[in-house]
């Protein structure tokens, strides 16, 4: 006897006739009275009769349907534990990451992702990576901020620099580098508004304030107002990578050098998951490579 078979059975012991029941199967008649009569050949019985208003169970075939039943329950029931392992195996993780690194860290996002389809990544798009910790509503934080909270534990990432991003008519363009000084003289420059901090500061102790005149956290706006000569801006090194645009040209910024630390913080007293620290495990592999990567490139 096939699953099938049954199903079917059970399905005209329902409807009362075989023209109800081709209509709930989607089947053609011909074909259930086909399976129905293989099924009355293996066990040598009748299991319907036939009355003027449609079919009745005979005495074997209700003994048929209470055996039915309990098989089809008890596959419903293996088919929801099934069900409920594989929803309890799907962990998600949670990340706060900020903008700045987004870009940096997608292709590390599809390979953990890649490597461990059972484990759903969620990322958040934050500037305050490090209150999202502290607060619970994030795993982990991606974030350049630098705390000194005895709850939170952190673990160096790498380090970024910054590089000037100008357009190939820019009067700087054919510079292969500059002192941080020299961004004195420009009319205008773009930055990310969570590296602003840092970018007063190295302004401020060479003696000036960098003009904005737009202030954002998407590297594609950033990149996109350099390639319509809106000005000049400020990109972290580990952007490089991406741009591939002949309008475009990378002066480095030699002496006092914008730099930040980027570093993965979690919460101290919450008891790491096994998923958390495979993923950890695999960020810290990523950046390895990618140091090793840009050194050999660099030679």
């Amino acid at each position: 006897m096939e699953l099938r078979q049954l199903e079917y059975f059970i399905q005209i012991c329902k409807s009362g006739s075989f023209t109800k029941a081709t209509e709930e199967l989607g089947v053609t008649q011909p074909t259930l009275s086909q399976q129905i009569r293989v099924l009355e050949d293996e066990y040598n019985i009748q299991l319907f009769d036939r009355v003027s208003r449609g079919v009745e169970v005979t005495e074997a075939g209700k003994i048929l349907l209470s055996k039915g039943n309990a098989i089809m329950k008890l596959l419903e029931e293996a088919r929801n534990e099934i069900n409920g392992r594989n929803r309890k195996s799907q962990e998600t993780i949670s990340i706060g990451c900020c903008p700045a690194e987004l870009e940096y860290l997608a292709p590390c996002f599809m390979r953990f992702h890649q490597k461990y389809p059972n484990i759903s990544l969620k990322i958040i798009d934050t500037e305050d990576a490090a209150n999202n910790v502290l607060e619970g509503r994030v795993d982990i934080g991606i974030t350049a901020s630098q705390l000194s909270d005895a709850s939170v534990l952190s673990t160096h990432l790498y380090r970024q620099e910054m590089v000037l991003l100008v357009h190939s008519e820019h009067p700087l363009a054919d510079k292969s580098s500059i002192p941080f000084r020299s961004l004195k003289q420009m009319n205008s420059i773009m930055f990310r508004v969570q590296n602003k901090s840092l970018l007063d500061m190295y302004g401020f102790s060479c003696g000036f304030t960098l003009r904005s005149i737009i202030e954002t956290s998407s590297s594609s706006v950033l990149i996109h107002g350099v390639r319509h000569g809106l000005g000049a801006a400020l990109i972290p090194t580990s952007l490089l990578e991406s741009l591939s645009d002949d309008s475009l040209r990378i002066v480095k910024l030699v002496g006092h050098t914008p730099s930040w630390d980027i570093s993965l913080i979690r919460l101290h007293s919450v008891t790491m998951r096994s998923t958390a620290s495979v993923f950890i495990r695999e960020m810290d592999s990523y950046v390895r490579e990618a140091e090793v990567s840009l050194s050999c490139s660099g030679n």
